[in-house]
């Protein structure tokens, strides 16, 4: 029987300190990884870090904000000297920030800004952990797009699905270039997850006929917990998907079904 699949292995995880991320990283330490919890909100991470270390778990706090390149250098320096280098990354920072919906109320500044979490995070910490994800010959990046970037969504407007099919399009192209390296890249596109208090309440501010709309659209007819979104990402992170690159794993109970 073999053992944990992150034994022996670190892993830093973007928006650590959110709901699938504490989800996310909780599974990696409970299959042996050490992990770096990164947040841009520094008392969240450090929080969830604790809980990991109370459960016996090897874990520290980084404060992040993916968006900004300076922060973005020190905390993947850091992760690289507590950690001894690193296996797996996973980029889950991002979302529609509180940004409007509809396009009348969309402002240049909230483009910018969700364009600047979701996509130009994903690069720059992509980009920072490629030098320490090659030296073990084995590191695993894992994206984290949305359906949104695969089909329409009454939920989240136009710069959130621009960013999230740009990540996607980002996953293709570093996945060819560093796989000489070792490196895998793949992404997830999750469907809606209600993750914490932000998604909870734009679902709340949903109307009932687009709540209706959104589930009408699942096969499976409801919305999903935590644990199915942090399962995917722990198989493309691990070497049960050691020949998989370059791809996207829909997770949203059948609502996109295509290539």
């Amino acid at each position: 029987m073999s053992g944990p699949r992150f034994e022996g292995r670190s892993a830093l995880v973007t928006g650590g300190g959110g709901g699938l991320g504490r989800a996310v990283a909780a599974a990696l330490a409970t299959e042996g990884a050490a992990v770096a919890v990164a947040d841009v909100a520094l008392p969240a991470a450090e929080e969830a870090a604790a809980a990991l270390r109370d459960a016996g778990a090897a874990a520290f706090a980084l404060e992040l904000d993916v968006a900004d390149a300076a922060s973005v250098g020190v905390a993947f320096a850091r992760a690289g000297t507590e950690l001894g280098g690193l296996d797996v990354l996973v980029n889950l920072a991002g979302g529609s920030l509180g940004t409007p919906r509809d396009l009348p109320e969309i402002g240049p500044d909230d483009y910018d800004r969700v364009l600047d979490v979701n996509l130009r995070g994903t690069f720059l910490c992509c980009q920072a952990a490629v030098p320490l994800l090659a030296p073990s010959g084995r590191g695993a990046i894992v994206n984290v797009s949305s359906i949104a970037a695969r089909g329409t969504t009454p939920v989240t407007g136009v710069p959130y699905a621009a960013a999230k099919a740009g990540v996607l399009g980002l996953t293709r192209r570093l996945a060819r270039e560093v796989g000489p390296l070792g490196i895998r890249v793949n992404a997830v596109a999750p469907g809606l997850f209600l993750s914490g208090p932000r998604l909870e309440g734009m679902w709340a501010g949903l109307s009932e006929r687009e709540r209706a709309e959104v589930l009408d659209a699942i096969p499976l007819r409801r919305l999903p917990g935590l644990a199915e979104a942090a399962a995917p990402i722990l198989f493309l992170a691990s070497d049960e998907a050691s020949y998989v690159t370059g791809t996207v794993l829909d997770v949203n109970g059948g609502r996109f079904m295509g290539g």
